[in-house]
């Protein structure tokens, strides 16, 4: 099986299109859940990348800042309120919830109703003069992290 081929550590930064292939969505848990900045890492670019409809459990406003990025989210198939949430306890909650629920929907349909959405996020992402300008804010961000930690240190 494809399970005993996929790399199990250190090989974060490949993209492997058989998981994908055999799953009906992608239930990114980011790095980060906390309210603040928000802060996206390969685990979304991966399941955008693979065409993959998404739920996300990350920062505070993640599918908002998304949204604000000129991606597009899946609000017209199922519930993003868990976005909304500030509580980390609740916001687990309500994406459990949406997972039980989506397990009641028919995902084909999904699939083939969102392809749009899908294939819009594909070209955004490979958009480079976009991925410039985002790469070139993760990097300010990351700076103005490493400064504000010798400060403190």
């Amino acid at each position: 099986p494809w399970a005993q081929k996929y790399p199990t550590h250190g090989m974060d930064q490949d993209v492997y299109e058989k998981p994908y292939n055999d799953t009906k969505y992608s239930l990114v848990s980011e790095t980060n859940d906390v309210a603040g900045e928000v802060f996206m890492t390969e685990k979304i670019w991966k399941a955008i990348m693979a065409k993959h409809v998404f739920i996300v459990h990350g920062n505070y406003l993640y599918l908002q800042k998304l949204r604000e990025m000129g991606f597009k989210t899946f609000s017209a198939f199922f519930d993003e309120s868990y976005d909304l949430e500030l509580h980390r306890g609740k916001k687990i909650e309500m994406i459990v919830d949406l997972c039980k629920d989506l397990l009641k929907k028919n995902w084909q349909d999904i699939y083939l109703q969102s392809q749009s959405i899908r294939q819009h996020n594909f070209d955004l992402l490979f958009n480079k003069e976009k991925l410039s300008r985002e790469i070139n804010k993760t990097i300010d961000l990351f700076l103005e992290f490493a400064d504000s930690s010798q400060i403190s240190s």
